[in-house]
């Protein structure tokens, strides 16, 4: 496989391919899935199951690297993940990117563990967080790699954003006076709730799974709803997110984090009618409920 990733800025394109199925993201269980039984229902109606990708198929691991704080932390970080990608199967390909200020492609995917150690350690651990600014774009470069491939794909975020390290002010809301329902200085996390929403919203129209890992875990009452809005921007993709209270948690969630990353499977899902704008899926695996990515925006 070879893929060629550039600089990518600005706000993510909605994919303009007409669409024949939705590929939904679900997460590996024990004892392990079944190719053969998984069976689908769209917006309650049974559906066919055109294709099931799982484990051991060839995967595309988008690597986005979102460190600007605490050395100790992004040094655990650094040392956690060349360690865990060598455990990473052959056919798994890891691109690496920095988020940070802007987005951009550090290494492109490959196979290569000696390349990928060597992005990771030359990363630049500088400038402002990135996550919230570059996620859009992340999942809309991995829905490209997704039509093209016909791979897996997954975007793994390891971050140790705070809220009020964004160029953006979150955290200083403008109040409207003339409005006496406006009740952002009582609540000034209304803020961050709403930029989630709009970003969960533009992510629902993407099929690639987020995961994140949160190296900082901050108190405050905005950094808790920041917290919970990335964990919710993983999950609504079909992905995972996990959060760090100390320096000694890094490498057991960055373990667990890529392992989900890198087992996740991908189903293709035949969508009849190809001009509906939305659709929920319900996903078994014989006799089990598989959770799994639920909502699809494929309208304009």
């Amino acid at each position: 496989m070879a893929y060629a990733l550039g600089a990518e800025e600005g706000r993510a394109p909605s994919p303009k391919v007409a669409r024949t199925l939705v590929r939904v993201a679900a997460g590996e269980q024990e004892p392990s899935l079944e190719k053969k039984a998984f069976a689908a229902r769209l917006d309650g109606n049974p559906a066919k199951v055109l294709r099931v990708l799982g484990p051991e198929d060839d995967l595309v691991l988008l690597l986005v690297l979102d460190l600007s704080g605490d050395q100790a932390l992004v040094d655990a970080a650094r040392e956690s993940l060349i360690s865990q990608i060598q455990n990473l199967r052959p056919n798994h390909w890891v691109g690496v990117m920095r988020a940070q200020d802007r987005f951009e492609a550090i290494l492109d995917p490959t196979a290569d563990r000696a390349k990928l150690s060597a992005a990771v350690k030359d990363y630049a651990a500088v400038g402002k967080a990135g996550l919230l600014n570059t996620v859009e774009v992340a999942a809309a470069l991995g829905q490209r790699l997704l039509q093209k491939s016909g791979v897996r794909v997954a975007v793994m975020y390891v971050t140790d954003s705070n809220i009020a390290n964004y160029r953006e002010d979150y955290t200083n809301p403008v109040i409207n006076s003339s409005d006496s329902r406006d009740l952002s200085r009582k609540f000034p996390d209304e803020l961050v709730k709403e930029k989630i929403q709009k970003i969960s919203d533009q992510l629902a129209k993407f099929e690639t799974p987020v995961y994140v890992v949160q190296l900082s875990f901050f108190g405050d009452a905005i950094n808790q709803a920041y917290q919970r809005g990335l964990l919710q921007l993983a999950e609504e993709s079909g992905g995972s997110g996990v959060f760090c209270r100390s320096q000694g948690e890094i490498p057991t969630a960055i373990e667990q984090v890529l392992s989900a990353a890198s087992k996740h499977w991908s189903i293709a899902v035949e969508l009849k009618n190809p001009k509906v704008r939305s659709v929920s899926v319900d996903l078994r695996n014989g006799e089990r409920e598989v959770p799994s990515r639920a909502r699809f925006a494929l309208g304009k």
